[in-house]
């Protein structure tokens, strides 16, 4: 008999369900209970490393904040002994991605899977919990047709020094689902990477194949081929790739959502994008569009109308060749009135020093002491006070210089934690960006802003910085 390779006094293993870079999931019974329970185990080759076992607790308290019909409900936890697991409800069905491979979903089932998904994440949002790695593999479908999201906070739990955890699965397996700025840097990501990965996720569900860069959709006018013109305008909004054009909450992209297949059940939609626009016949004059058309009367011609292919070829050189010399002599006509206009206009023209245009890299000493006298500077407003549900409205001017590319925002709750950043874009002379803000921050938020120049003499701007940053009351409505 072949021991198990998980036992405890309370649980039966019945068989493993799966693995990963760092657990292994196990179906097993509570001797306690009669219930079946699924149980992630942390494998034992990790469970001496600090850093791996405090990402898994953290896995656990996250799991144990959440409580909805949506998210996989936890039972129990053991976090000392010689095994350490998470004891969760075990889910007989299937992953949406098993569910794909089985048979393409309509587009109205894509949308009634991922409504309830985004009701969970909505909650997890407004309790402070990123998912992080939302895709369709964690996307449980019971037989009975309820729908499940799981693995709250297993990126956490990712030991990232460790390259034989993220070469094999992990990160390759969720990087189609990932925001560009979550592949920049996975830690300083906050609730506007989820609604991305909700949008490419959506977008496989419907499609049936792997989202591919759909940030640059634009690019490829061949992506939303195969998706409904209706679901194609919300996977554009969640997966834009500045964070201030997607959705601000899950909520909202569950609304559109909803919107969206009421209009499907009722035969609205407007079917694929890229539909085939060329003309039809009219039902009702098929006939006459069909009959053919009197052939035209002949044109009597005359001898010369004929000419020989050397002629044509002659005549159109003639012509080109008169035609530049008309433009020829509209532009000595325009350059003499300019001088003209000059020479009359002297006593009235002011000597003004324009600048020569700032270029990537290093400039000149000329072109620097017009750079020095407009000494760039960062304006910002901070607002006194904010309220959950809003979105904290980040304007930056920057008068004098349109030389920064980089202009991000850094903020977090007034009680710590990581920076979590968004970058601002350019908006006319200034540039914007906005933060959801969520119940995460009813003990204040804080932020500050920099933005670097992509010229090596333009100075590095702030609006409060890392230790002084700008704190900001938050407030229920």
């Amino acid at each position: 008999m072949i021991e198990p390779p998980f036992t405890h006094e309370r649980y039966t293993v019945l068989e493993p369900l799966g693995s990963g870079g760092m657990a292994t999931v196990y179906k097993a019974r509570d001797k306690q209970t009669g219930a079946v329970r699924a149980i992630k185990v942390l494998d034992e080759s990790l469970a001496h490393r600090s850093e791996v076992l405090k990402r898994f607790e953290l896995e656990a308290a996250t799991m144990d904040r959440l409580s909805h019909p949506h998210i996989v409900p936890l039972h129990d936890v053991c976090l000392d002994g010689e095994y350490r697991f998470i004891v969760m409800d075990f889910i007989d069905g299937e992953s949406l991605v098993d569910r794909m491979e089985r048979k393409r979903l309509t587009p109205e089932e894509a949308l009634e899977v991922m409504i309830p998904v985004l009701d969970a994440i909505q909650t997890a949002h407004d309790n402070g919990v990123v998912h992080r790695d939302i895709k369709p593999h964690n996307i449980l479908i019971s037989r009975a047709g309820h729908v499940f999201i799981s693995d709250f906070g297993i990126a956490r739990c990712i030991d990232e020094t460790d390259m034989s955890l993220t070469r094999t699965g992990m990160v390759m397996g969720t990087w189609a689902y990932m925001a560009p700025e979550q592949r920049a840097d996975a830690k300083g990501v906050d609730l506007l990477a989820d609604i991305y990965s909700l949008g490419a996720t959506l977008y496989a569900a419907v499609t049936s194949k792997t989202p591919k860069d759909l940030f640059a959709a634009d690019l490829d006018h061949t992506i939303y081929r195969a998706v409904p013109n209706s679901i194609e305008a919300v996977i554009r909004k969640a997966c834009a790739y500045w964070t201030s054009d997607r959705y601000t909450t899950a909520a909202a992209m569950k609304e559109d959502l909803e919107l969206t297949l009421q209009k499907m059940k009722r035969g609205e939609d407007a079917g694929p994008g890229f539909a085939e626009t060329r003309p039809r016949i009219s039902p009702s004059h098929d006939q006459a569009a069909l009959r053919p058309l009197p052939a035209p009367e002949p044109t009597p011609r005359r001898e010369e109308h004929f000419r020989s292919p050397e002629r044509k070829n002659t005549t159109g050189l003639r012509v080109a060749v008169v035609a530049a010399l008309i433009v020829l002599v509209g532009l000595f006509g325009w350059m003499f009135s300019r001088t003209y206009d000059e020479v009359n206009t002297e006593a009235e023209m002011v000597e003004v020093e324009v600048p020569a245009p700032v270029r990537k890299g290093r400039i000149g000493a000329d072109d620097m002491a017009s750079v020095e006298a407009i000494k760039p500077a960062l304006s910002h407003s901070v607002p006194e006070v904010l309220n959950v549900g809003e979105d904290l409205k980040i304007e930056v001017d920057i008068p004098g210089s349109k030389s920064y590319d980089r202009v991000i925002a850094w903020y977090r709750p007034r009680t710590g934690g990581d920076w979590l950043q968004t970058r601002l874009r350019k908006v006319g002379d200034g540039y914007a960006g906005r933060v959801s803000i969520t119940r995460f921050y009813l003990d204040g938020f804080q932020y500050w802003i920099e933005a670097k120049p992509y010229t090596d003499n333009l100075p590095r701007l702030t609006s409060g910085s890392e230790s002084a940053p700008h704190n900001v009351d938050v407030r229920l409505n």
